[in-house]
């Protein structure tokens, strides 16, 4: 079996939609094809009480991320309601604008949407009329400034970087700064009809139909003479575009570029459209087999939930999809991104890089700018240092045996063998991966720990700092150390966990973060927010298993979330000796844990199977003795745990989220098969 022909036939998988609400545009922009190809053509739209049906539709079947799009969505005359109602549903909503005739909506879309995106290619008037076939640069900054003006927060500006307009990058970075608003500079999107390109329109165009602006249409607007290239996979934009990684507005997305720069054109894409990402046209119907190889449909005649079980829907999702020639180097984003989230390996880390340094940026360093003193070269260096450990030293996963699987695993006599972890993990761990769809819940990764520094301690530090509990620069100074951190962080944890990481130094790493945990801790007040960033520091610090001396004034002697984790890493990679000193630095009950690993003897440990009687019966209720002990350790095999993954698929979400919890607690009652799988690490370490 591969993860392309072992498909899931759950549509509850289902919870993004990209509905392309028009297909009507005011702009002629020279990479994209909706306004040249007649397929795009003559669609009806959607009423306001139709397009309400749908978005119901898509609900029910467990959609809560919805991105309009189009053309132009404004174009659309029920937009303001659409989105509205959508968001009234409870829906993340994003959506893409030109901006050219976005002012009349600004006060009923903007505050409706999660993320408001805007095109912004240049700031030369002849530059954008080039690119965009209109000349309308004037009305997109006055939307911008207006959509500024709301204090909403969630302005994104999109600026796709060709050679045409990389010499503008600064003068758009400078523009960034002064709105202090966000600006995304991508790549452009290659996709079939080499559309890596501006595209000549005389040579694509069918039938040209050209706007009219003022009331006159533009005459020049299909001059062949605009046409410049993109570079998508590298060279100097790419490089460009590196630079700016630290930059303060500036969005980079580093798992777009290394996917761009490992992609094999002779295997097939990897893509979720209409997989995990419904396509939605104006009339409702399914688009197949994506918006842009557009050749097929499934016209919404009965409800959604039947569309998506509707046979030739099913036929060109898991045939068709990502396997036909022109999908072959296809790399249209908001499809193939989607689906890094479901596979656990190298362009997963990049994207949680990425997303990090993004939280960080825009949540923290950003607000403080331009107070923060960044050192932008030592800061690349360090993370030039840890792609390459990425790119050469980890190894490469293969795919996994099925598309519900988030990587691939093997059973051994003591456990499981995935590609990625050093040593072994258990058959719980496993499970415990696995419920949740995506890989931003696998335990052994990262990115868990950055995740508790941006949502709960560099939050908790900042509310000191406006209670004036702690001095506002402390809080400047260690927002200024985060990026440093987060480097320092992922070598630290991938050298300590992951195969090949015993080829990484991480002596200045390990450094860096002491240093980090010692001089936080050290402004904490005796106040209440000021616990759970100790936490947050004693966690990391166990994880990486930092001398204990070095982690005493971190100590906690109240429960904390994290402390059932922290002392599973400890029993996996702190050595005998030190256990008792650990433990001394934990709540009593969780310390009680290590010392009981440090004492056991073979003799007084009970070996638990796999399961506990309660977490089996979760699984399922048929559960039997007999077969109970026929998955205990020694007897483990793939059979058997694909069984208990599919067990565990049926569950509901707030049945899985139980079942995390009760894994954990289920593997550390028996220390001494957690002692055994990390033996590989401590000799490592």
């Amino acid at each position: 079996m591969t993860a392309t022909t072992v498909q899931t036939t759950d549509s509850s998988r289902l919870q993004s939609a990209r509905f392309y609400i028009t297909f009507r545009c005011n702009s002629l922009c020279g990479y994209c094809n909706v306004w040249q190809d007649d397929k795009f053509k003559g669609y009806d739209e959607l009423t306001l009480e139709r397009a309400r049906q749908i978005l119901d539709e898509l609900y029910e079947l467990g959609v809560r991320y919805i991105d309009f799009t189009g053309g132009e969505p404004v174009l659309h005359p029920h937009i303001d309601g659409i989105v509205q109602y959508a968001k009234s549903l409870g829906m993340t909503v994003e959506i893409t604008s030109n901006g050219i005739r976005f002012a009349q909506h600004i006060d009923a879309i903007v505050p409706h949407v999660d993320t408001m995106n805007v095109s912004l290619d240049t700031l030369r008037p002849e530059r954008y009329r080039q690119i965009r076939g209109v000349p309308t640069l004037d009305r997109a900054l006055d939307v911008i400034q207006r959509i500024i003006a709301t204090g909403s927060g969630n302005l994104k500006l999109i600026c796709v970087v060709t050679r045409e307009n990389v010499n503008e990058i600064p003068d758009l970075l400078r523009f960034a700064h002064e709105n202090r608003t966000t600006v995304y500079f991508s790549g452009m999107f290659e996709y079939f009809d080499e559309q890596d390109t501006l595209r000549d329109m005389n040579r694509t165009a069918r039938k040209l139909k050209l706007i009219e602006q003022n009331g006159k249409p533009l005459a020049d607007a299909g001059r062949s003479d605009r046409m410049d290239a993109s570079e998508p996979t590298g060279g100097p934009i790419a490089a460009e575009l590196m630079r700016l990684l630290y930059q303060p507005y500036a969005l980079i997305n580093l798992h777009f570029r290394k996917y761009m720069e490992t992609l094999d054109p002779t295997a097939p894409t990897d893509c979720f459209a209409n997989k995990r990402i419904l396509t939605v046209g104006p009339d409702g119907r399914l688009v197949l087999p994506c918006y842009h190889a557009f050749d097929n449909s499934v016209q919404w005649d009965r409800p959604l939930s039947e569309l998506v079980r509707d046979p030739e829907f099913l036929r060109v999702r898991d045939e068709e999809v990502g396997h036909r020639s022109e999908c072959r180097s296809c790399t249209v984003f908001p499809y193939i991104g989607l689906s890094f989230s479901y596979r656990f390996d190298k362009i997963f880390l990049y994207q949680a890089l990425s997303e990090e340094i993004a939280k960080i940026k825009v949540r923290f360093a950003d607000p403080l700018y331009p107070r923060l003193d960044l050192d932008h070269g030592r800061l690349h260096q360090r993370y030039q240092e840890l792609e390459r450990f990425i790119d050469q030293a980890l190894p490469t996963p293969r795919a996994p045996l099925s598309s519900d699987h988030l990587y691939r695993f093997e059973t051994t006599a003591t456990g499981i063998r995935t590609e990625f972890h050093a040593g072994e993990i258990s058959l719980a761990e496993l499970l415990t991966d696995h419920t949740s769809d995506e890989c931003w819940g696998i335990q052994r990764s990262p990115h868990t720990w950055m995740r508790l520094v941006y949502r709960d301690l560099v939050p908790a530090l900042r509310a000191l700092a406006e209670e004036r509990l702690i001095a506002p620069d402390a809080y400047e100074s260690v927002v200024t150390d985060l990026y440093g951190v987060q480097l320092a962080w992922w070598k630290s944890y991938l050298a300590r966990y992951y195969r090949g990481g015993d080829q990484a130094d991480v002596a200045d790493a390990h450094s860096l973060i002491s240093r980090f945990l010692r001089r936080t801790v050290a402004l904490l007040p005796d106040a209440p927010g000021a616990g759970r960033v100790r936490e947050i520091l004693l966690h990391a610090g166990c994880v990486l298993a930092l001398p204990p001396d070095t982690l005493a004034p971190l100590a906690v002697c109240t429960p904390f979330p994290e402390a059932e984790l922290t002392a599973k890493h400890l029993l996996l990679v702190s050595g005998d000796s030190e256990l008792r000193r650990y433990a001394a630095l934990l709540p009593e009950k969780t310390g009680e844990l290590l010392r009981r690993a440090a004492g056991a003897g073979e003799e007084n440990i009970d070996a638990s199977a796999p399961l506990d009687a309660e977490t089996a019966a979760l699984l399922s209720h048929q559960w039997h003795d007999d077969s109970h002990a026929a998955a205990s350790a020694e007897t483990l095999d793939l059979a058997t745990v694909l069984q208990l993954l599919g067990r565990l698929r049926a569950l509901s979400p707030d049945g899985r989220t139980a079942m995390a919890d009760r894994l954990l607690t289920h593997e550390l009652c028996d220390p001494r098969a957690l002692r055994r799988q990390g033996r590989a690490l401590r000799e490592a370490g």
